[in-house]
C-alpha cells in the first residue's frame, strides 16, 4: 500500500491546519489583545504595602487547631450508566505549644514526640454522588441532601451537634443584642419557589427542619440547605452531585472550626483566646456556599470585640502560591506584603482593579504574603472586619493578633513539603484517601457493602 495514506499524511495535514490559525490576521489580533500576569523581575512591589513583623515577648496561644478534609470519588458501577460514591474523611488535629517547644530544643525528634502531633479526631462521611439511591422513594436531590444533614447530626466536638451550631451561627445566637429572626433561602429544594423565608422561631428542633411555606409544596426544607449545594444537584435526568464535592468539603472543614469555637466558648469565658486554629486554604466560602460569608464575617467580628479569634488560612497551591515565590527575593525576612485589588490584578489574575472587588462575594479575611525570618514564603489569610475596606487599601492594623498569630506560624514550620505547617501536613498525611492502594480498598468495600 502507498505511504500517502499512513500516518505521516496525516501529521502534514495537521500542519496545514496549524498554519491557517498561525496566519490568520484575525487570530493575530486577538493574540495582540490579550494580557498575561508580568515576569518576576517585573513586579513592582508597593513599599507601603510592606511591614516588618516584630514578635511579642509573651505567647498567649496554648493550643493549635488543624482541620482537614480528603475525599475520593469511587466507581461502584463502571458500565453506562455508571454510579458512583464519594468517601470523606475529615480530622481535627490538636497541638500544644508547649510540646511544640519541647521538639525544637532537642537534637532529634523521637517516636513518641511524633505520637503528640498524631492524636487526631477522624470524622467518615458517604455520599451518593451519581446513579445512586437509598433504599426509599425518595429523588436524587433529596437523597444528597439528607445524606448531607445526617452528616452534621455529629457532635465531634462538644455536647451538641453541629446542625446546632448552624442554627446559633444563622441566627447569630452568640449576640444576645441581635434581632436577627429570619434567614432567607434562595429557593425551596422541591418546588423551586423563590425566597423561602425560614423563622427562627418556627424551626423542628427534632430535625433542625421546617416546612416550605407554599400552599402546594409544604415539604421538608433542612437546616443544611441554607449551603444551597442542592442547587448543583439535579433531581432526575442526570442524578448527578460531583459539582458539590470540592464546596462540600471545604464548608464542612470550616464548620467544624466554628463549632470547635462555639465548645470553647461554653466551656469557659475567654478559653478560645488561647487557641490558633488553621485552615488549610483560604478564609472564605466558595461557590453555592459562597453565602455563609456574610454570617460568618459578623460572627467574628462579634466575638473579636471580648475575645481573641486566632484563625489563619494557608494556601499550598496555586496561582498566589506561585507568586510568593516569584517575589521571595523582594521582601526581607520578617516581612510581610499585603495583597490588594491593584497588585492583585495587575500581577496575579486577570481583571480591572478599578471596577473589580476581589473576593467581594466570598471571603471574610484578608490576603497576605509572609516571608518568615527563616526565608520560607507563605500565602496567608487573617478575618478582617471589611474585606471590601482591606482589598482597596490594606493596613496591617485590620489583620487582629497578626504578630502573635505569625510567632506560632514560625514555630509550626515542617518539610514534609515546600514551606509546609506542621499541623496542615500531618493532618494531610494522616486522613489522606487519595494514594492507589485506598482507592482500590475502599471501590472493593463499597462493592462488598452495597452487593456487587
Amino acid at each position: 500500500m502507498s505511504n500517502e495514506y499512513t500516518n505521516n499524511s496525516f501529521e502534514r495535514g495537521s500542519r496545514i491546519s496549524h498554519s491557517y490559525i498561525i496566519n490568520d490576521e484575525e487570530v493575530k489580533q486577538y493574540l495582540n489583545n490579550c494580557e498575561i500576569p508580568v515576569e518576576a523581575e517585573d513586579v513592582e512591589l508597593n513599599d507601603a504595602l510592606k511591614h516588618d513583623i516584630i514578635y511579642p515577648e509573651e505567647n498567649t496561644i496554648e493550643f493549635i487547631v488543624a482541620v482537614d478534609g480528603e475525599s475520593t470519588t469511587i466507581p461502584v458501577k463502571k458500565t453506562f450508566p455508571s454510579s458512583l460514591i464519594t468517601f470523606f474523611q475529615f480530622g481535627s488535629l490538636l497541638i500544644k505549644s508547649a510540646d511544640l517547644d519541647e521538639m525544637e530544643m532537642k537534637p532529634f525528634v523521637s517516636p513518641s514526640d511524633i505520637k503528640k502531633l498524631k492524636e487526631i479526631k477522624r470524622e467518615k462521611f458517604v455520599l451518593p454522588t451519581k446513579n445512586v439511591a437509598l433504599k426509599k422513594d425518595i429523588d436524587f436531590r433529596t437523597t444528597v441532601r439528607e445524606a448531607i444533614h445526617e452528616f452534621f447530626k455529629k457532635t465531634h466536638s462538644g455536647k451538641t451537634s453541629i446542625l446546632a451550631t448552624l442554627y446559633w451561627f444563622i441566627f447569630e445566637q452568640y449576640n444576645p443584642t441581635s434581632t436577627k429572626n429570619n434567614y432567607k433561602l434562595s429557593q425551596c429544594p422541591h418546588c423551586g419557589t423563590n425566597n423561602i423565608v425560614l423563622e427562627k422561631d418556627k424551626i423542628d428542633f427534632k430535625n433542625y427542619s421546617w416546612r416550605c411555606t407554599h400552599d402546594k409544596c409544604n415539604k421538608e426544607i433542612l437546616i443544611t440547605d441554607v449551603f444551597r449545594l442542592f442547587e448543583k444537584v439535579d433531581k432526575f435526568e442526570n442524578a448527578d452531585a460531583s459539582g458539590i464535592i470540592t464546596y462540600l468539603e471545604s464548608v464542612t472543614e470550616s464548620f467544624f472550626i466554628i463549632h470547635t469555637i462555639k465548645s470553647l466558648l461554653e466551656i469557659q469565658d475567654g478559653l478560645v483566646n488561647r487557641f490558633l486554629f488553621v485552615k488549610d486554604g483560604p478564609l472564605s466560602f466558595g461557590g453555592e456556599t459562597a453565602n455563609m460569608h456574610k454570617p460568618m464575617q459578623a460572627l467574628l467580628t462579634y466575638l473579636n470585640k471580648n475575645n481573641k479569634i486566632n484563625l489563619i488560612g494557608v494556601e499550598t497551591s496555586g496561582a498566589f502560591v506561585d507568586h510568593a515565590r516569584q517575589i521571595k527575593d523582594k521582601l526581607n525576612p520578617g516581612q510581610v506584603f499585603l495583597l490588594n485589588n491593584e497588585h492583585i490584578y495587575t500581577y496575579i489574575q486577570v481583571g480591572n482593579h478599578k471596577e473589580q472587588q476581589y473576593g467581594s462575594t466570598s471571603y471574610y479575611s484578608g490576603k497576605f504574603i509572609y516571608k518568615s525570618f527563616d526565608e520560607r514564603v507563605y500565602v496567608l489569610t487573617l478575618p478582617v472586619e471589611n474585606h471590601i475596606t482591606y482589598y482597596n487599601q490594606p493596613e496591617i492594623t485590620d489583620l487582629k493578633n497578626i504578630e502573635e498569630v505569625l510567632m506560632n506560624v514560625d514555630k509550626l514550620r515542617c518539610d514534609i513539603y515546600e514551606n509546609a505547617l506542621i499541623p496542615v501536613a500531618v493532618a494531610n498525611k494522616l486522613i489522606s484517601l487519595t494514594n492507589h492502594p485506598s482507592s482500590n480498598i475502599l471501590e472493593r468495600f463499597a462493592k462488598k457493602n452495597m452487593g456487587r
